[in-house]
C-alpha cells in the first residue's frame, strides 16, 4: 500500500459517523455470536437458515462493511464428514475501540490470546437495541411455560450476576440465574431467564425495533 493509498484510508475512517443505534448493534452482536478480530473487523458468520439476520446486520453496518456482497461457502466438518453452508461477511478494521472493550489479552499456551469479556462500560449501553441483538443470537422463549431466556454459559458467576443486577437496574426486571443442563464435556449450562411476571415489560422492550418480531418471531410468546 502506497503512502497515499494509507492516507485515502485514514481519511476514509476518520469520515465514518457513527451513531447511537449503530453501536448498540455492534455491542449487541458481539455479546452474543459477533467476533471482532485484533485488527478492528468485525466478522459476520451463520448458517445459511439464518441468511436473512446476515442480510439485516449488512443493511445496518453499511457505513463500516468492506464492499463486497455477502459471501455464501459450503464447509465440511472434519468431525462428521458432514457438509453445511455458511453466509458472511466482515467490516473495515476500524473497530479497534469496540476490541479493547471485550477482549482481554490473555497468554494460552505460551501464546497470546484475546479473550471476550464483559466490557466495564457495559451499563452505558444495555438498553433495549442492546437487549434485541443480544437477543436475536442468544436468546428464545422458554418451553412450557411464559417467559424468555438468555444462554449465559459462557460468563463468568460473576458476569452472570452483574448481568442479572443491570436488569433489574435498568428495567426493573427481575432475572433469574438458572441451570439449563449439562454439556457432553461435562459443563454445566446456564441462562438467565425472564419469567412469566416479568415477561411483558421485557417483551415490549426487545420489540421497539423491526428485528426480533421480523426475523425471529418465534422466539417470542403471543402477546397477551
Amino acid at each position: 500500500m502506497t503512502v497515499s493509498e494509507k492516507q485515502k484510508k485514514i481519511q476514509i475512517n476518520k469520515g465514518i459517523q457513527m451513531d447511537r443505534e449503530l453501536r448498540d448493534i455492534i455491542h449487541g452482536y458481539v455479546m452474543s455470536d459477533g467476533h471482532i478480530n485484533a485488527g478492528g473487523s468485525l466478522q459476520v458468520r451463520h448458517s445459511i437458515k439464518q441468511r436473512k439476520f446476515v442480510e439485516w446486520l449488512y443493511k445496518h453496518l453499511t457505513v463500516l462493511r468492506t464492499p463486497p456482497p455477502i459471501r455464501t461457502v459450503t464447509r465440511v466438518d472434519p468431525r462428521s464428514n458432514t457438509k453445511f453452508t455458511v453466509c458472511g461477511f466482515q467490516t473495515r478494521n476500524i473497530l479497534q475501540g469496540f476490541h479493547s472493550l471485550w477482549y482481554k489479552k490473555s497468554k494460552v499456551g505460551g501464546k497470546i490470546r484475546y479473550i471476550k469479556s464483559l466490557p466495564a462500560n457495559l451499563a452505558c449501553f444495555f438498553n433495549p437495541t442492546f437487549l434485541s441483538v443480544w437477543f436475536a443470537g442468544d436468546g428464545t422463549q422458554m418451553i412450557g411455560q411464559r417467559g424468555a431466556k438468555f444462554e449465559v454459559t459462557c460468563f463468568t458467576p460473576e458476569e452472570r450476576r452483574y448481568l442479572q443486577q443491570l436488569f433489574k437496574q435498568k428495567f426493573d426486571i427481575n432475572a433469574k440465574i438458572l441451570r439449563s443442563g449439562v454439556r457432553k464435556t461435562g459443563t454445566t449450562q446456564w441462562s438467565l431467564s425472564i419469567p412469566a411476571g416479568e415477561y411483558e415489560k421485557f417483551r415490549n422492550l426487545i420489540t421497539q425495533m423491526d428485528l426480533i418480531p421480523t426475523l425471529f418471531p418465534y422466539k417470542l410468546c403471543k402477546k397477551v
